[in-house]
């Protein structure tokens, strides 16, 4: 029975009653002592009573009181009276947002708070379990603005590895945003807690919920059986949210954004890309109605202007160019000065009197830089078409909170598993003895440093993983190198940290982002005139980033990598690249680039082994479409030299299935000829892809959660244990739960969901472990990153 005001609970006096709920009583109280007013619930649900359970409240609240972030709200205390717990917490006074009117930029902007305190809660494990618009209230500033956005009810919050506070074989939520692995009886996690927090950011900008039914039995089910809604369906000016929301709702944990603040700053970005965000109101949400939305047809990609064929590269001599002659040779020669001063060399590189060699020279003297890694980007969006999780049913029971009796279990068949995810921005970076890697949100690189681009304000090398000082929530890392003889190198690092651009290490054709000089960095330098950015590619000469969804290149022109039209304009700042729209991934290598864009891929720059996919090997300046292709989701553009001669591969997931073309001229794309092949073909023998990535003739994907590799093998970069070439795609033994995989410079690594890994090439130390001191490692090692 609830109290009256004026009584009194546990020396507070109440001063009314804000509602009630299947956990028991809110009210507003007095603290006499401190003469304020808080917050006050009540426990008393069915058991609140019982030793145990209040052992476990008391452990609960002493959790939730060491939370400390302004989107949690705060707990001062906490006991029992009456055998009923009850803890006090600041009382915001301003409505939960069941009842509150926001503009979709508003929605956005509270998700944003809401994920940030969430993230916060699962770094200290400790998980929510119960998000809804009821449980988030808001205040307003004087000026109408939204103030404070604050995540209540951590009461029913527990250790992730803490018996749970409920029945046995039970579980806590609102059904109409429990994630469906709850439902199913697994442990709730920060996973859930996003799927929760998507649902809840789709209720507020659809004015519904994503999924209705007419009890909560058929309600559950939705969740587990039914894919997630298009919100432009019920607003189609809010449709680029869609791919966002639908992957946070995805029915495999594992495929939604790997935190909360991922899926928030993906609906942020994704918001900036449409019209209504500033302007349209949403109406409260309505309770849960029988039916839900139907589907809206796919958005029709933004055209793209055609092609300006390229005529060759010109000089001018007013700046360095990486490209010594006007255009391809058939055998291209080692000539030419190196057009600056040559890094010192390092021992053990992968090129001089090899048959298959690293990276290699260009006509001029010039050689191919490294791409990055074929993962489509950011915020990262998934497949179109996925297949459904098979769930059998035997039983299930609803009340206030979802309960599922261990006598009516539901499972996961293993027939029927959910399409691969692509996991996109890139997470690993190498080049010419270096590697990055991302790790909690930090950036760790090691090995050879002689351009400053392990970014630790030295040219010292690190034989082990190093953290680069000053960045904070890293989210994408590229790295690109320029040689001019084989045994020279100059690397240029990039990386996406708190959603801005940070380049350091070579800066000679203005590809760090320094448009005042030309000499290397060797700390990391905030690239100025870029909004919001999501992913990187730095090649040998030039950089591309994707900023606002628009996709920004600057530095050398070369053969059109730039993307403006022009040959023979350098660019010193970012500059958009006209004709592409909701950009999401982009792969750079000596000058030929691809990006994805409106979910179709495009190329342009150099074209000699047809690695622009168009069907021919002329050269284009503006972004050319690959028409062959569609629902495409990643794209890894690598290079290298086979006997002195330059070559290029591109690779590509589409519709979930992996593509490669380009050089076979070591017939790295098959045995039936050495021809090249200008347009995509498919790769068979692998399913379930969610990742790809090419480079000296190596090719790695992550399909069904494994790493399968084939192709040039000279130092073991295959991992299958020898260093013989291998035709066929070879599953990679020693690694499971694979989320990317990168190869580059003749080293493989991955990153599973609890570690990473390395393997091939380890000359200079790339492989990250002072201990191994051989020169090449052929099977997978942990790679261990500072805490």
């Amino acid at each position: 029975m609830s109290k009256a005001p004026g009584t009194t609970i546990a020396g507070y006096r109440v001063v009314e009653l804000l509602g009630s709920g299947g956990m028991g009583d809110v009210y507003v109280v007095e603290n006499e002592q401190l003469s304020r007013r808080e917050a006050m619930k009540v426990i008393s649900v069915g058991g609140a009573s019982n030793p145990d359970f209040q052992q476990r409240f008391s452990n609960e609240a002493r959790t939730m009181a060491a939370l400390d972030h302004p989107s949690i709200v705060t707990i001062h205390n906490y006991g029992i009276a009456d055998d009923q717990p009850w803890f006090t917490m600041s009382f915001i006074d301003g409505p939960n947002l069941a009842s509150a009117r926001l503009t979709p930029a508003e929605v956005v902007q509270a998700i944003v708070q809401v994920a940030d305190g969430l993230d916060y809660a699962h770094s200290r494990s400790v998980v929510h379990r119960d998000i809804k618009p009821a449980n988030i209230v808001v205040t307003r500033s004087s000026d109408g603005s939204l103030h404070r956005v604050v995540l209540l009810d951590f009461g029913i919050a527990k250790l992730a590895d803490s018996p749970q506070l409920t029945a046995v074989n039970s579980i806590i939520g609102t059904v109409a945003y429990t994630a469906p692995e709850v439902i199913g009886g697994a442990h709730a996690g920060p996973a859930s807690d996003q799927y929760s927090l998507a649902c809840t950011a789709y209720e507020l900008l659809a004015g519904r919920p994503p999924f209705a039914a007419e009890n909560p039995t058929a309600l559950m089910m939705a969740h587990v059986q039914q894919p997630p809604p298009p919100l432009g369906a019920v607003r189609p000016d809010l449709d680029a949210l869609t791919p966002v929301l639908i992957r946070a709702m995805a029915k495999d944990p594992a495929a939604r954004f790997p935190d909360c603040r991922g899926f928030a700053a993906a609906l942020d970005a994704a918001l900036r890309q449409t019209a209504a965000g500033q302007h349209t109101m949403v109406a409260p949400v309505a309770p849960p109605g029988p039916s839900g939305p139907t589907p809206a047809p796919a958005p029709t990609p933004a055209p793209t202007p055609a092609p300006t064929p390229w005529p060759g590269p010109q000089h001018h001599g007013q700046a360095p160019v990486p490209y010594g002659d006007s255009g391809p040779q058939p055998a291209p020669q080692y000539s030419g000065q190196a057009p600056y001063q040559a890094a010192p060399h390092y021992p053990g590189q992968p090129y001089p009197g090899q048959q298959f060699s690293g990276p290699g020279p260009f006509p001029g003297g010039q050689q191919a830089g490294p791409g990055p890694y074929g993962f489509a980007g950011p915020p990262p969006q998934p497949p179109k078409k996925r297949r459904r999780i098979g769930w059998i049913v035997a039983a299930v029971a609803a009340v206030a909170v979802v309960a599922v009796a261990a006598t009516s279990p539901l499972w996961w068949p293993s027939s029927d598993e959910p399409a691969a995810e692509v996991y996109a921005t890139p997470q690993i970076a190498g080049a010419y003895g270096s590697e990055c890697m991302i790790g909690s949100g930090s950036l760790y690189c090691w090995g050879d440093n002689s351009s400053g681009q392990l970014g630790d304000s030295t040219t010292s090398e690190r034989k082990t993983p190093t953290k680069v000082a000053g960045l904070s929530n890293v989210t994408a890392v590229s790295m690109g190198a320029f040689d001019s003889t084989g045994s020279n190198s100059a690397v240029t690092t990039c990386a996406v940290a708190d959603e801005s651009l940070y380049c350091w290490g070579d800066n000679l054709f203005w590809q760090a982002g320094d448009a005042g000089t030309m000499s290397k960095k060797t700390t990391p330098f905030k690239v100025p005139g870029l909004g919001k950015v999501t992913t990187v590619s730095t090649s040998n000469s030039s950089t591309c980033a994707v900023s606002d969804g628009d996709l920004y290149c600057w530095g050398f022109y070369s053969g059109g990598q730039l993307g403006s039209g022009s040959t023979t304009d350098s660019l010193k700042t970012p500059t958009k690249v006209a004709g592409l729209s909701n950009v999401t991934a982009v792969s750079s290598r000596a000058g030929s680039v691809c990006a994805v864009a409106s979910d179709e891929l495009y190329c342009w720059g150099r074209n000699w082994d047809g690695q622009l996919g168009d069907g021919s090997t002329d050269d284009h300046s503006t972004p050319t479409k690959v028409t062959s292709l569609k629902d495409v989701s990643a794209v890894s553009v690598g290079g290298g030299t086979i006997d002195n001669t330059p070559f290029w591969n591109t690779c590509a997931i589409a519709e979930g299935a992996p593509y490669c073309w380009g050089s076979n001229k070591n017939q790295q794309l098959g045995k039936d000829s050495e021809a090249k092949k200008s347009s995509p073909a498919k790769v068979e023998g692998l399913t379930g892809v969610s990742g790809i990535s090419v480079d000296i003739g190596t090719f790695c994907a992550v399909a069904d959660g494994d790493v399968s590799c084939w192709g040039n093998n000279l130092y073991g970069q295959v991992g299958d244990g020898s260093t013989s070439q291998q035709y066929s795609p070879q599953h990679v033994s020693g690694v499971s739960d694979v989320r990317q995989v990168v190869t580059s410079y003749s080293v493989t690594c991955a990153v599973t969901g609890s570690s990473q890994y390395c393997w091939g090439l380890n000359k200079t130390g790339q492989q990250g472990d002072a201990t191994r001191t051989e020169d090449q490692i052929t099977t997978p090692h942990e790679v261990k990153l500072a805490a």
